[in-house]
């Protein structure tokens, strides 16, 4: 009779079969980004418009929804495990006093399922100055997904719970470029006040070196600050000025083809931290790598993705990818050390003309911790303007 191992010795096993996997992927890599941009597709999820020249001295009305079922099945000391299920809208008048102008003014709800209140209320206005693929903001920004840092460096998770960011923006997008700079004023302080000022701030620049047919070649740069500070506090525990520097750089290609596989697409960082104060009792530095490779195809797509990284922290970021933990019942558990392998499976359905469907499951292996978990979302996005006057 075979001995069927037990399931602890069957988990040793997968991590040792995919620790090789990796050897062999990490080569795949290597060799496949001079050839053939693998990160999230968000595009249905972002907001960004240009303004439209043609409606000069016109209000409209647009009515923007989100609705979403994020749940992620998480049980080590990393990340913590959740669900959120529920809707957000944001209708918003917006008339346009001359062709490059826009002046937006409206009203952000955001509604969860299985609770009688709103979770968040707030006011929108936003002005815009656009010349030719250049836009200035001041206001409500075009933020979260819309600045295109990679998940380490910002949660995909904040598209719902961080949604609004207010300050200033100025974008340029073109066929070869992509520059989004931004403050997000996050939390003002006051003379008095018992808590500090915060303020996230970056920069997101993709330049595209060699544009074919069939082939694409890009380089992007990323840098993000997270500052914590202020002079007019009341406590002096609140006193310490706190600068979170992350970047990131990378290499993008892209190689289209025909038949079932559409699209490959490999997406490869380099990522660093560091900490200017020596406040952070853990982890001053740290870096790691991100990896990912994309097939798109006629039915579903299937993106492969990996995560090495040593003392890395983001405050922005994603759980999974901290070193320090962000668990509600025990936080700030350390893993200097994390290697994640993700098998991700996404496909966006266009229900009518504004109106789309985006599933994702995303299936995950630990490979320090020989565990196995996922998460699955569901979110359906809709925008529509209507003229006014």
């Amino acid at each position: 009779m075979v001995k069927l191992p037990n399931f602890q010795q069957f988990k040793v096993l997968c991590s040792q079969m995919f620790r090789r996997f990796f050897q062999i992927l990490l080569a795949l890599f290597l060799f496949t980004a001079q050839y053939c941009f693998a990160q999230l597709n968000n595009t249905h999820l972002e907001t960004f418009q240009h303004i439209d020249s043609t409606k000069n001295q016109q209000l409209y009305f647009q009515f923007n929804s989100f609705s979403f079922l994020k749940n992620n099945e998480y049980f080590g000391k990393i990340a913590d495990g959740f669900t959120l299920f529920g809707n957000q809208f944001s209708p918003k008048f917006i008339y346009q006093p001359a062709p490059n102008v826009s002046i937006e003014a409206g009203i952000y709800a955001w509604k969860d399922f299985g609770n009688d209140k709103f979770t968040s209320v707030k006011p929108i206005f936003t002005i815009k100055v656009q010349k030719d693929s250049s836009q200035f903001l001041f206001g409500n920004l075009d933020g979260q997904l819309n600045h295109h840092l990679v998940e380490p460096m910002l949660n995909f998770e904040r598209v719902i719970l961080n949604r609004q960011e207010f300050g200033i923006q100025y974008t340029k997008r073109t066929s070869k470029t992509f520059f989004d700079s931004w403050i997000d004023w996050q939390q003002m302080i006051y003379k008095g006040s018992d808590f500090q000022e915060k303020i996230f701030a970056g920069f997101s620049w993709n330049k595209r070196l060699i544009q074919h047919k069939n082939f694409r070649l890009s380089l992007p740069v990323q840098l993000t600050l997270q500052h914590h500070g202020g002079q007019i506090t009341s406590s002096k525990d609140t006193n310490q000025v706190v600068t979170y520097t992350n970047v990131a750089l990378g290499v993008e290609a892209e190689l289209k083809t025909e038949g079932f596989f559409q699209r490959f697409k490999t997406q490869n960082y380099w990522l660093g931290y560091r900490q200017n104060s020596g406040y952070n009792p853990y982890f001053s530095e740290g870096s790691g790598i991100y990896l990912n490779l994309l097939a798109e195809t006629k039915v579903i797509n299937l993106m492969l993705s990996y995560w090495q990284s040593s003392g890395f922290f983001a405050e922005a970021g994603g759980d999974l990818y901290q070193s320090i933990g962000r668990v509600y019942r025990n936080p700030n558990q350390l893993e200097k050390e994390r290697k994640l392998l993700f098998f991700r499976f996404m496909k966006d359905w266009k229900l009518i003309d504004n109106l789309w469907l985006t599933f994702r499951f995303e299936p995950y292996f630990d490979l320090n911790n020989h565990s196995f978990e996922h998460s699955e979302g569901l979110f359906l996005t809709y925008r529509q303007g209507f003229k006014v006057k």
